[in-house]
């Protein structure tokens, strides 16, 4: 137990620590993250470029810090955008059942269906890249599994005592999904939100390096690996160091959600 809360303290340290960084760059970047240096290119890590420069001579921790900002607010904010969409519509199926039950459970199968970066990739395609673009096409491609989630908590507990009661006290179906339904499944729910989050923070890197997302000279993590993979032996740091940090707040938000789910769930439903 002592192990798990070591975890979960450790994911949320670093979750603040790249949400900082991201914060911090609307103000203020060690070096001008876009403006070339034509006498600094592929620069080593150094006191004056603590992570080195690019092919184009910019600071890579400026761009790194810059790509956090993107990165991050595109992640959690079509996560959350998922969330909603899914979990609504997921409510709707389990709860009223019949034709929105299946017409809902029909859109869910067929969204799964794809292998979801190739389904990423087809929505971006047409579509001009850009910062709301990916937003929109991550929420495509993420709310069915939030959907299909809720949508199986809802018939578990559909006919639970409690729901059962306020029921039958006049309660409406809005007052039933936030007052118990949303509660009960927020350490399923709260699992899946920071899995997803790192889902979507690869997918997000994935579309950025194949073209499709922010473009250059914008800076996220996607695009910095991809600009850098033709340096991979003359400069590797510049690939290196966004795909470090791509995996280190993937690493973040998984142990989160897991430690969370295992430490405060059994305890939540117990006090309810």
């Amino acid at each position: 137990m002592k192990l798990q809360q070591i975890g979960l303290c450790a994911a949320i340290v670093g979750i603040v620590f790249f949400g900082s960084i991201a914060c911090v760059s609307l103000w203020w970047t060690p070096c001008d993250p876009l403006k070339p240096q034509l006498t600094q290119i592929n620069h080593l890590p150094s006191p004056t470029h603590l992570f080195g420069t690019d092919d184009r001579g910019r600071d890579i921790l400026s761009r790194i810090m810059l790509g956090a900002r993107y990165s991050l607010s595109i992640s959690v904010i079509s996560t959350i955008g998922a969330l909603v969409v899914g979990c609504v519509l997921g409510f709707i199926g389990g709860y009223y059942g019949g034709a929105a039950d299946s017409m809902i459970s029909f859109f869910i199968t067929m969204t799964l269906a794809f292998p979801s970066l190739l389904l990423a990739i087809g929505v971006s395609s047409v579509m001009n890249p850009g910062y709301w673009a990916i937003l929109f096409t991550l929420i495509i491609i993420s709310w069915a599994g939030f959907a299909k989630l809720m949508r199986a908590e809802t018939l578990k507990m559909k006919n639970a005592d409690h729901v059962t009661a306020s029921r039958a006290m006049g309660a409406s179906g809005f007052y039933i999904f936030l007052r118990h339904m949303a509660p009960l499944s927020s350490g399923v729910i709260i699992t899946a939100f920071s899995l997803q989050l790192g889902v979507a923070i690869l997918a997000e890197s994935s579309l950025s390096f194949l073209g499709f997302g922010i473009q250059p000279p914008l800076p996220t993590w996607g695009n910095m690996i991809s600009q850098g993979r033709d340096y991979f032996r003359s400069a590797p740091w510049i690939s290196l160091i966004p795909g470090i940090m791509i995996t280190m707040l993937i690493i973040c938000f998984n142990v989160f959600g897991e430690t969370y789910n295992q430490l405060y769930k059994n305890r939540f439903m117990k006090r309810r």
